[in-house]
């Protein structure tokens, strides 16, 4: 399992679209992929679970993933992040 806090940089925070960009991400990989934010737990491959989180620039969230591609979902939705969902 691996764990990594990664804040939002995006000003406008994560709108639907970046909501299906993460989506698509995580569903690439057969690691269980989750967010933890406020005492809240989503599987991030739920595109109505990422959506509802309502995460705001400034926010921090928990990124757990876990299984045998753990340590490349991680890098991939890292960058994904970092460009702020460009794709």
């Amino acid at each position: 399992m691996v764990l990594k806090e990664i804040e939002i940089k995006k000003p406008d925070g994560v709108q639907n679209r970046d909501a299906q960009a993460i989506v698509q991400r995580a569903m690439r990989y057969d690691s269980d992929v989750f967010f933890e934010w406020k005492n809240r737990k989503i599987n991030a491959k739920s595109l109505m679970g990422v959506i509802a989180m309502g995460l705001k620039s400034g926010d921090k969230i928990m990124v757990i993933i876990k299984g045998h591609d753990q340590d490349e979902a991680l890098a991939d939705l890292e960058n994904l992040f970092a460009r702020n969902f460009k794709i």
